[in-house]
């Protein structure tokens, strides 16, 4: 049986573009894997802690140096972490703001991340990402077109797909795009369509 994880940061909801397009994500794979447990992380409903002078020092910690105090303030930062290392499948929704992901998504990826934890360092120094092995999906809404944006300008992916390897060893992330929704001429996408090959 797969586990499959839900991100969800979009504070449209469910009229959400990106919520639409990894929805049909998540519908198509549980035709696939009709046995699979889905855990549904909605970042906008719980939005994650944002890093302030208390938690900073706390994510640089290695887990021998924790304390008490460590176990608290870490609680939302250990939660996240177990739901992905338990998937096998990871369907991310996320709308582009200014070029890059939402707030909700970068605060949800800053706890996410943690020494010793997330990764780690072998013995020549190099950084090692310890969730191997998983899948993501990663399903983006944008108001304007990829041809239309400047190019080298479109960070979203690109970010996600540095920091995942860096930082947690996921190097298979496969992605899908609604693009140009507050365009005139746009059209409600067919989700379906979009995700064809997947």
């Amino acid at each position: 049986m797969k586990n499959i994880l839900h991100i969800i940061s979009s504070a449209r909801g469910t009229k959400s573009h990106s919520y639409g397009l990894s929805t049909a994500i998540l519908e198509k794979l549980i035709i696939a894997n009709p046995t699979a447990a889905v855990i549904e992380r909605n970042l906008t409903q719980e939005f994650p802690p944002y890093i302030d002078e208390a938690l900073a020092p706390e994510l640089y910690k290695t887990p021998a140096d924790y304390d008490e105090t460590s176990h608290k303030l870490l609680e939302y930062s250990d939660t996240i972490f177990n739901e992905v290392k338990n998937a096998d499948i990871i369907v991310i929704g996320t709308p582009m703001h200014n070029f890059s992901i939402s707030a909700p998504l970068k605060a949800w990826i800053d706890l996410l991340v943690r020494v010793g934890i997330s990764y780690g360092f072998d013995n020549t120094g190099a950084r090692v990402g310890y969730l191997k092995g998983k899948k993501v999906y990663l399903a983006i809404a944008s108001g304007g077109k990829s041809s239309t944006t400047a190019e080298g300008n479109d960070y979203l992916e690109s970010y996600i797909r540095a920091v995942f390897d860096a930082y947690t060893g996921i190097t298979d992330i496969c992605t899908f795009r609604v693009e140009g929704t507050i365009q005139n001429d746009y059209n409600k996408d067919d989700y379906k369509k979009i995700i064809k090959n997947l």
